[in-house]
């Protein structure tokens, strides 16, 4: 094979090399200082010579504080959980102990099981508790995100006559104390001869105005350009609210379907008011009555404050990712 001579193959070293030169010179902006411009390429040069990142000790040692800091907050914020949760498996005796203990001395599993098969007759019983709380958070949490995303998309987009005005009173309604509608509401449910039937909860929460503001502004930060696209090819407002929209705000639906699942999974006044049977109740109001039935057994009302939080607490585990960039997003967007 014949050799390429010596100053052929440093021309095409040399040219090599300034093309790298000239790649490296174009990442770096135009609005970097000339006197910047050479570190920055020298340091450009110098990345895949030197992969160790100099940085100072104080950048780790400062880091090390914050992390510190935020470790020893969300200690002490979730120790009371802990020490509940821990609570379920001890003795009465052991749980009022001071200073209390973290693990029990002896694991006593038969208090979950005490608590599930708690009985207070006419079906008043901790799997039908369960089963209403978890159907109406879940009825009532789906219905807020078709209704309220069908309402943020018409005031985020449509145009037709007295929009701001309804939009405005809307939101005004959103300053209303909840205990002025109280009254109201049992009245009408009352009328309709809806009490002690999931339909006094459903139809009320069906649609608020928290959730149509919350999607109305994610929907605002959505460019116009892709619905115009669409426009083009022939699709309806409807078709492009469901194949463009809704996909495009899957964080800010999660969030509203979070948000509303927890509130109707800790309502408590509503399902007093309206749910009076033993087998309608939530697990908030069989909370307040199993307390009392059991206020001196302090283990079994702990498990029984578990079943309540723990499914709660595992769906935000799951979601929370697209909790905070809803949040985000339609906090700071409008």
């Amino acid at each position: 094979m014949k050799e390429v001579p010596s100053i052929t193959f440093r021309f095409l070293q040399e040219g090599k090399k300034m093309n790298e030169d000239y790649a490296i010179k174009d990442t770096v902006k135009d609005s970097v200082k000339d006197s910047e411009k050479e570190d920055i390429i020298d340091a450009l040069k110098n990345d895949g010579e030197n992969p160790v990142n100099s940085k100072p000790f104080s950048f780790y040692f400062n880091l090390s504080i914050k992390y510190f800091i935020l470790s020893a907050i969300a200690i002490t914020l979730f120790f009371p959980f802990i020490l509940a949760f821990f609570g379920t498996f001890k003795s009465n005796a052991e749980i009022t102990l001071w200073p209390p203990k973290i693990l029990p001395s002896k694991w006593l599993w038969e208090n979950w099981l005490i608590t599930w098969k708690t009985d207070l007759g006419r079906g008043g019983t901790f799997p039908r508790w369960l089963f209403n709380t978890a159907f109406l958070s879940i009825i009532i949490a789906t219905l807020q995100v078709v209704f309220c995303s069908l309402a943020g998309y018409a005031f985020a987009r449509l145009r037709f006559r007295g929009k701001e005005i309804i939009f405005t009173f809307m939101i005004s309604s959103m300053m209303l104390p909840g205990v002025v509608t109280l009254v109201p509401k049992y009245v009408m449910m009352a009328k309709l001869k809806l009490i002690n039937t999931y339909w006094s909860l459903i139809l009320p929460g069906a649609v608020e105005a928290f959730g149509i503001f919350l999607l109305t502004q994610y929907f605002k930060s959505i460019p116009h350009e892709l619905e115009e696209a669409c426009m083009i090819d022939g699709a309806s407002y409807f078709r492009i609210y469901r194949t463009v929209v809704l996909p495009l705000s899957r964080p800010a639906l999660l969030t509203l379907y979070i948000l509303k699942f927890q509130a109707m999974w800790n309502n408590f006044l509503d399902p007093l008011l309206y749910l009076n049977r033993v087998n309608m109740w939530t697990l908030t109001v069989a909370l307040m009555t199993f307390q009392q039935q059991y206020k001196a057994q302090w283990n079994l009302t702990l498990v029984g404050a578990m079943f309540n939080a723990i499914p709660v607490l595992v769906i935000f585990f799951f979601f929370s990712r697209y909790y905070i960039e809803g949040v985000s997003y339609s906090g700071l967007k409008t």
